[in-house]
């Protein structure tokens, strides 16, 4: 709303963990430190804790983009799982099928690929956020992991973040031997007054605000005292004054102004709009554009039948406070199983693959997929999950917490990670039992797309990068899937909108 105004290419104070915002304060630049030297010593576990908020997700996303090419990565976002769960989903973030269905064969293709990467010389790094929620059987199993290894070297790195119950969980008795194999621990502290001062400044000149607009000290001073130097908070309240600067036709954010802002953040979520923001509904009056408001027809699908979500009406709340309503409220367990089963239902039966990755609007046009998309709000402490069933112009329809509702794009994009979950069928069954898929299948498939590189590599490689992939020429699970995509299976589509 007020980027153009302030002459942002960018919203400066988003709360996705976006690692180019990243500040390395100093308590940020040792927690780094302690990142990179655990990562040296090739082997054991490396934790990082911190309170909510304290920028912990930013931080390991900056350790992840770091890691050269010659480093395969696997990330955790949703712990809860069971150790079954918990390696499947390091097998599909690695582009490992699996060889069979039981912890055992889990492992043994796991053990596999950790050798082969060894015979390449690469290492292999998982990464598990929020791993306060790990069940300490789950930690029993990754320990265990852990232990594959040649005679002289591990071949598994394993980095824990989370907050700082973490601790309370590796101190039991019966998590000891893990807590031995810890080989580098840090935990990251709230930033001092002057070290939020530059972060405020950080993020304004890396969003394109450098010299055009000014906080004042007492602003600053309140942003400190209101945040206690948690970078979360600290996006909050900053946010939220810059759009009363906005309001106010200001580019000087004054003490006033983050106090009210302060009031703002600080009254319970299910409050009204606070009157100093009615001046931004009145803007359309002044030719800034209007806020379109429709009825609400919300119904409540039965939960055993995905199929109920389907043939309810589509809800039409207010525009800009759909998700704002619906999402403080949402289990994040119960979310991500509702959001699931939306788009399974919509594929119908049969088995359907996984497949976790970070993307853009365009990836998600060119999969064209229904998809399972990461959110957050400003009052939870964790994410949750909805379902991205359909796209039609500037609207999207959308599963949350077993409800159907229809919403503007910008506002899904608004509280969306970037991180999505898609659910695919594997046609063919070229993705089952290897890390990739046959030659032939492959090439055949190029070709009919137009992709006719004599040297196959090449052609996966042109094909990954016009489609918004890594480009590294391995036909891995996401490879497939996009092939897929470009085919004639009958599949659901997001564009158009959910039928």
């Amino acid at each position: 709303m007020y980027e153009a105004f302030f002459g942002f290419s960018e919203k400066p104070f988003s709360l996705t963990p976006d690692p180019k915002f990243l500040y390395l304060s100093g308590r940020h630049s040792e927690a780094i430190a302690h990142l990179a030297f655990g990562h040296q010593e090739r082997g054991g576990f490396i934790v990082v804790t911190g309170e909510v908020g304290t920028g912990k997700t930013t931080l390991a996303r900056y350790f992840l983009a770091r890691l050269g090419p010659e480093t395969a990565s696997a990330v955790v976002l949703y712990p809860a799982l069971t150790a079954v769960e918990l390696l499947r989903v390091i097998l599909d973030e690695l582009g490992v099928a699996a060889s069979g269905e039981s912890l055992k064969d889990l492992v043994d293709s796991l053990h596999r690929f950790l050798l082969s990467a060894r015979a390449e010389q690469r290492t292999v790094v998982v990464l598990v956020d929020e791993a306060q929620d790990l069940a300490p059987e789950v930690l029993e199993q990754i320990r265990l992991i852990s232990n594959l290894e040649t005679d002289t070297e591990k071949l598994l790195q394993i980095v824990l973040i989370g907050q700082s119950e973490l601790n309370d969980l590796l101190a039991r008795r019966d998590l000891r031997q893990l807590a031995q194999r810890i080989t580098a621990r840090y935990h990251l502290e709230p930033m001092g007054r002057a070290e939020t001062e530059r972060y405020v400044s950080h993020r304004l000149e890396v969003a394109g605000g450098k010299g055009k607009l000014v906080f004042t000290p007492g602003a600053l001073r309140a942003v400190h005292g209101f945040s206690r130097g948690i970078p979360r908070l600290v996006n909050l309240v900053c946010d939220r004054a810059l759009l009363a600067g906005f309001v106010a036709g200001s580019r000087v954010i004054d003490r006033g102004m983050v106090r009210r802002a302060v009031r703002e953040l600080s009254a319970p979520v299910t409050s009204r709009r606070p009157a100093w923001l009615a001046g931004t509904f009145a803007l359309g009056a002044l030719g800034l554009g209007a806020l379109l408001w429709f009825p609400a027809v919300s119904t409540r699908p039965t939960p055993a039948r995905a199929s109920a979500v389907e043939a309810r009406p589509v809800a039409a709340l207010p525009r800009t406070s759909q998700l704002q309503r619906l999402l403080p409220a949402l289990s994040r367990e119960d979310s991500l199983a509702a959001a699931t089963g939306a788009v399974e239902e919509r594929w119908g039966p049969g088995p359907l693959t996984r497949t976790s990755l970070r993307a853009g609007l365009d990836l998600l046009r060119r999969l064209d997929l229904p998809v399972v998309l990461e959110v957050f709000h400003s009052s939870r402490p964790d994410t949750c999950y909805i379902a991205l069933l359909g796209l039609n112009g500037s609207s999207a329809d959308v599963v949350v917490g077993g409800e159907r509702h229809r919403v503007s794009w910008a506002e899904v994009d608004e509280h969306w990670t970037r991180q999505a979950v898609v659910l695919w069928r594997d046609f063919d069954g070229v993705a089952a039992g290897s890390p990739t898929a046959p030659d032939g299948w492959i090439r055949e498939r190029l070709q009919e797309l137009g992709y006719k590189e004599a040297d196959l590599g090449a052609g996966i490689g042109r094909f990954q990068r016009e489609m918004g992939l890594v480009p590294d020429g391995v036909p891995g699970a996401r490879t497939v899937m996009t092939l897929y995509t470009r085919g004639s299976h009958p599949r659901p589509r997001l564009a158009g909108g959910a039928s």
